[in-house]
């Protein structure tokens, strides 16, 4: 199974209140500017700017990143596969920067798909500079439990549970954005982390008991049926 996150360059980053990491990934340079200059306005901001799926994996992969902000197309490329990695924590340090989504439309495949990768918000490419701000605000105060099921991990996706169907088990998650406000210390940012990442993993281990104790019984079954309706 693989490891949530990397604990080697998780020790080697030194942060701490102030200062926020954000990867701006847009390929329009105007609205790219847009965007940039509405964050400067409120937050005190280190921006990376990427506009290539290539630039935004290697900077998920070797930079600590508070906030993603993100064309779910990015010059033609899909990105939300990279989100679910974090997620899973193939890439990344640690599986909880605040993702922030752009789309062109609603009620779309790929609007869909970048819900199933564990955003935190999706927003609207157009008029997304005007708003960006206040969703900021937002997330760094209310930022939703994450919850854990075999092929999803990130934000609760539903107001409520569907008829018949079990709620399935909220997690808290740290808020890097909390941190870099000074509401939570670095070394319990640090410390909800570890614990998250802990508890993430055995929410997945016993996911996958489960299922494997649930294909063995109909394996079982499947047996008694074939030898009851075997001739003698």
């Amino acid at each position: 199974m693989t490891s949530l996150f990397n604990l080697t360059n998780w020790r080697r980053i030194k942060k701490g209140p102030g200062t926020v990491s954000i990867l701006l990934a847009v390929a329009d340079p105007t609205m790219r500017r847009a965007i940039k200059q509405a964050i400067l306005r409120d937050i005190p901001a280190d921006i990376h700017e990427v506009d290539s799926k290539k630039d935004f994996h290697h900077a998920v992969t070797f930079s600590e990143i508070d906030l993603i902000i993100a064309e779910a197309g990015l010059n033609g490329a899909l990105t939300f596969d990279l989100i679910e990695q974090i997620r899973f924590g193939r890439l990344h340090c640690h599986a909880f920067p605040i993702v922030i989504m752009l789309v062109e439309a609603q009620r779309t495949v790929v609007y869909q798909q970048v819900v199933d990768s564990g955003v935190d918000l999706l927003l609207l490419r157009e008029g997304a500079a005007s708003l960006i701000s206040d969703h900021i605000a937002h997330l760094t105060h209310a930022r939703k439990p994450f919850v854990v099921v075999p092929h999803y991990i990130g934000p609760e996706r539903r107001a409520f549970a569907r008829d018949g169907e079990p709620s399935a088990e909220h997690i808290e998650v740290p808020n890097p954005l909390a941190v870099r406000g000074g509401a939570v210390t670095e070394a319990e940012f640090r410390r909800a982390v570890s614990v998250a990442t802990h508890t993430i993993s055995l929410m997945r281990r016993s996911l996958y008991s489960v299922r494997e104790v649930g294909q063995g019984m109909r394996v079982i079954n499947d047996n008694r049926e074939t030898r009851r309706n075997t001739p003698d």
